[in-house]
């Protein structure tokens, strides 16, 4: 999917404020980095740059025990 860039300058910033009140949060770590990681990949998606699972090849697949 791809946006316009005014409103993708618009949802950068708002990725911004959502990552400075996640940081301000007492979620552990972790989950503080996996909220963060779903929100950049979402914006990376509108802004063409992602693809969901784009990345998986059969190799890794297998690797990661998701297929035997």
């Amino acid at each position: 999917m791809k946006t316009n860039s005014q409103h993708l300058a618009r949802i950068n910033d708002l990725l911004v404020q959502y990552k400075q009140e996640i940081e301000g949060t007492t979620m552990k770590p972790l989950s503080k980095k996996t909220y963060t990681i779903h929100a950049q990949n979402f914006v990376r998606w509108i802004s063409g740059e992602f693809v969901p699972g784009g990345n998986l090849n059969t190799k890794q697949i297998t690797e990661t025990g998701i297929v035997d």
